[in-house]
């Protein structure tokens, strides 16, 4: 009878230790995540001082996660940051970093930082040739006008003579980025020529 005793309480516990090594996994992983949570805050506080609009030229001062999500989305940011510094904003309680990425073609690129721990990377509406409209994650080298609250990108190349195209959006939350002009330079030097302007809707816009 001993033996059976033994047998089955042996078996209990073991039966516990199995169920309770779950959980024991579980709160590790709570407690990493908000030490990660935690780490990215105080991270940020240092890094912004306060700021709502500021750059920042030194590698070592880009926050880990923005750095992570840059080299995710392919943007050479390092090779001139010196230069081009990254622009940290906020505009409408919302915070966005600009990093231009060096290419042959180069170009901004944008972060929406709502989640400090996993920035995501904007997309922007963007002509689209033929007709209509599409979608960039590299609108061009842009441009933020404060006191209007306006951002322009132009695209094209650096040499004479050769055509520019300017977008201008306005950022509605929570919507995004909204174009609501595009104009092209065709030799780059000369007057920009509007060749879409948005129009008044004639209906109430709704979100859900």
């Amino acid at each position: 009878m001993r033996s059976a005793v033994s047998f089955l309480s042996s078996l209990v516990l073991a039966t516990i230790l199995l169920c309770a090594q779950p959980a024991i996994s579980l709160g590790d992983q709570l407690s990493e995540a908000q030490q990660l949570r935690r780490d990215v805050l105080e991270e940020w506080r240092r890094i912004s001082n306060g700021r709502t609009d500021f750059e920042i030229s030194d590698l070592a001062l880009v926050p880990n996660q923005l750095a992570l999500a840059a080299k995710q989305s392919g943007c050479d940011y390092k090779e001139g940051i010196k230069t081009a510094p990254v622009h940290f904003i906020r505009i409408k309680d919302q915070r966005l970093a600009i990093l231009f990425c060096f290419a042959i073609i180069g170009s901004h690129q944008v972060f929406d930082l709502s989640n400090l721990q996993e920035p995501s990377l904007v997309r922007f509406p963007f002509l689209a040739q033929p007709k209509g409209f599409g979608t960039t994650a590299k609108p061009g080298g842009i441009t933020f006008e404060k006191e209007t609250g306006v951002f322009m990108a132009v695209t094209g190349s650096d040499l004479l003579s050769s055509p520019l195209l300017r977008h201008t959006y306005r950022f509605e939350a929570p919507r995004g980025f909204v174009v609501v002009r595009v104009e092209v330079n065709q030799d780059g030097v000369g007057e920009w020529t509007t060749i879409w302007d948005a129009p008044d809707w004639p209906f109430p816009a709704t979100t859900k």
